[in-house]
């Protein structure tokens, strides 16, 4: 008799028969590849993502690799170079010469790093900012925290006898005139009896009397020799407003309302003349011409409505401390209030004066007479501008008298100065970036065309944050470099650019070397 077995006991043998088959073909077949290893971890950081250096430093770690085959350095999508990684963290350099400007002077750079392992395996880093000027050197104080030169400074001599002349109140309060050398060593220092501040001016050795001036509006001028020792002086109840020097080192200064001489070698602060007859004060800086001295004003003459402008023509050698004028001409006429009157600015020979007027809907223009003739027409008139969508405020020949740089709050117009066609590049104006304003201006030397803006944030007391460079009018600008601590600059006798950026004292490179990277 024969049993026939349950049907559960049917599936549960079909089920096994199942699994022992697809263990054998598991046995028999192909053993499964493998996991893909993952990709290197590549990371770039920049130490000083915001640099004016010679080369910029990039740090680069490369890890998941047994062994790295090649590290190449991108700027986005441009190569730059190949450094020689081998392993944790290591730094390199991107000289000058390695990094393209394309995008302009200071060159805003997004860097990364491309790593490739032995076997094949690659990454790319996260991008990383930053901004970089290439200099010639930079020179550091030994302490961390000191700073190589004051906050505004000259640059006198060249090459290795360069040395930088700053005024600046050390721990006890008092104004002092430094000199620094190229390696940050102070090598002179006088106590001047004036403070020093963000306003303070400081001349170049005046080639005749051997003595440069330092001077602070309101508080007065001091008269020093190379040597560092002091021969004049204003008094000490002098309010100075403006100090200009003449050919033979002495000053011209004004105060609210009157021009005087002060001799270069005269201690007790007495003037050699002085003129009182800018009954409103002097509208710019009096300008030396021949034997004489022209003194700008204002004033509004009998049965008459409309303001003028007059030039009054004093003897430099008088001695009168109510000197009178040898003449006087009338040289505008302008529409507007006596107490607000014109920007106007001399010719370095003192044979014109240009006289910036404003226009309706905030708009300006700038016209030239000449100096030895009444009024500005016929054969006084010698230009006028083109008009300018802003007002302005200050007038300032420069490259040896042939330029005239038109300057508003944010923007600077640079005109030919013989017949006042804007020589801007495509006639664009060079602006101070977002909302920073034009707070000082750096010339080249006299008979160069270069120019510098120092522009800084719209506080007051606020130290300038950004240079913008033009080496010519005509070719536009240069370089622009902001940083976020200050900045200041100057133009050593061999028309190099020093500046101080941070407590950093840096040397740029020769123009002609930015100008070949920006055509």
């Amino acid at each position: 008799m024969h049993s026939v077995p349950s049907r559960p006991f049917s599936q549960r043998a079909f089920l096994a028969t199942l699994t022992f088959c697809a263990s054998v073909f598991a046995a028999c077949g192909d053993p499964k590849p493998p996991p893909t290893p993952d990709p290197p971890v590549v990371t770039l950081t920049v130490p000083q993502p915001n640099t004016a250096a010679p080369s910029l430093t990039v740090r680069v770690i490369v890890a998941g690799c047994d062994s790295v085959a090649q590290v190449d350095i991108y700027d986005r999508d441009t190569f730059l170079k190949t450094v020689p990684y081998t392993s944790g963290s290591m730094d390199f350099e991107l000289a000058s010469t390695e990094i393209k400007y394309t995008r302009g002077l200071a060159v805003n750079l997004s860097l990364n790093a491309r790593a490739t392992c032995s076997d094949g395996r690659t990454n790319v880093s996260q991008p990383q900012a930053a901004t970089f000027l290439p200099v010639t050197k930079v020179v550091k104080d030994p302490d961390p925290n000191g700073q190589v030169v004051t906050d505004f400074f000259i640059a006198e001599g060249s090459g290795a006898n360069v040395a930088f002349i700053g005024c600046g109140n050390p721990t006890t309060g008092t104004g002092t005139l430094f000199r620094v050398d190229s390696a940050g060593e102070v090598r002179n220092s006088v106590t001047l009896g004036i403070p020093c501040n963000a306003t303070t001016v400081i001349t170049s050795i005046n080639p005749v009397s051997g003595k440069r001036w330092v001077w602070t509006p309101g508080s007065g001028a001091v008269a020093v020799d190379s040597n560092f020792t002091i021969s004049g002086r204003t008094s000490p109840t002098y309010f100075l407003v403006h100090l200009s020097v003449m050919a033979n080192g002495d000053a011209l200064v004004r105060d609210r309302y009157t021009v005087s001489r002060l001799k270069h070698a005269n201690a007790g602060g007495t003037f050699q003349w002085t003129y009182k007859g800018a009954v409103l004060g002097p509208i710019s800086p009096p300008q030396e011409k021949g034997q004489q001295v022209l003194v700008p004003y204002v004033a509004q003459l009998e049965f008459s409505q409309v303001p003028q402008v007059i030039v009054a023509y004093l003897d430099a050698n008088g001695t009168s401390q109510e000197l009178q004028p040898v003449q006087e001409k009338k040289i505008f006429a302008y529409n507007g209030e006596l107490d607000a009157p014109p920007v106007t600015a001399f010719s370095p020979d003192g044979s014109t004066l240009y006289v910036a007027f404003l226009l309706a809907n905030n708009q300006s223009k700038v016209q030239a007479c000449s100096t030895d003739l009444e009024g500005c027409e016929g054969a006084a008139f010698k230009w006028s501008s083109d008009t300018f969508p802003v007002p302005l405020n200050f007038l300032m020949p420069f490259s040896a008298g042939s330029k005239l740089a038109a300057i508003g709050t944010q923007r600077v117009w640079f005109l030919d100065s013989t017949n006042g066609i804007i020589t801007n590049k495509n006639r664009t104006s060079v602006d101070a970036s977002g909302q920073l304003r034009i707070s000082q201006v750096q010339l080249g030397q006299a008979t160069s065309p270069e120019f510098y803006l120092l522009n800084a944030p719209n506080v007051d007391g606020a130290l300038p944050v950004e240079i913008v460079a033009v080496d010519s009018a005509e070719k536009g600008e240069l370089f622009r470099y902001e940083v976020s601590s200050s900045l200041s600059c100057s133009v050593d006798d061999s028309g190099r650019l020093w500046m101080r950026v941070g407590n950093n004292l840096v040397q740029a490179l020769p123009l002609s070397d930015y100008r070949a990277v920006r055509p």
